[in-house]
């Protein structure tokens, strides 16, 4: 489990190239990308700005894990379905995805393994085209669900981001995503 964020391994945290916090503007914070606003303008650095645009980009740890920023009602309504089937706690998992930044990068849409009720934690992506090959056979394919998967070829993607892979916190299951552009 992450220390930074619960559900992403602080060896996969990737900084946001936007700069500061949108929230509470530390600038000697580390940002990471989140697409979503700010909960309670008042809370924010400059409260008239986060009144009149309270959509953000960047948010640090501190003020994600507050619960300061929320994700969008199009973000939550577009992961809701894989709440609705895998989550035990539907609350606590709308709840704890708002804590979640936009690691890793989702091209495809929203999309995020669940397994024994809980998010899993995004550990990485591989570090090489021959790891890549190999994630087929090491981990389970997850697309809005565990399926297998439905390519009779190699996985060499274009960019080593494409393919995400994840670990259950509870039975340390491992799945991969695989979201090509």
């Amino acid at each position: 489990m992450g220390i930074t964020f619960r559900y992403i391994a602080d060896i996969a945290l990737e900084p946001s190239e936007l700069g500061e916090c949108q929230c509470c503007e530390r600038a000697a914070a580390v940002s990471y990308n989140y697409r979503g606003e700010i909960v309670d303008p008042s809370a924010a650095a400059n409260s008239k700005l986060a009144e009149e645009e309270p959509e953000i980009y960047a948010a640090c740890a501190g003020c994600i894990n507050a619960g300061l920023v929320r994700k969008s009602e199009y973000e939550i309504a577009d992961i809701q379905k894989l709440i609705n089937r895998f989550a035990s706690d539907k609350q606590d998992a709308v709840k704890q995805y708002h804590r979640i930044p936009h690691i890793p990068l989702m091209m495809q849409g929203e999309d995020w393994p669940l397994c024994c009720g809980d998010w899993c934690e995004f550990i990485g992506v591989p570090t090489d085209y021959n790891e890549s090959v190999r994630v087929v056979s090491q981990h389970q394919f997850w697309d809005r669900r565990p399926v297998e998967p439905h390519w009779d070829f190699e996985l060499k993607p274009e960019s080593l981001r494409e393919i995400c892979i994840f670990r259950c916190l509870s039975c340390r299951k491992t799945y991969f995503i695989w979201q090509p552009t």
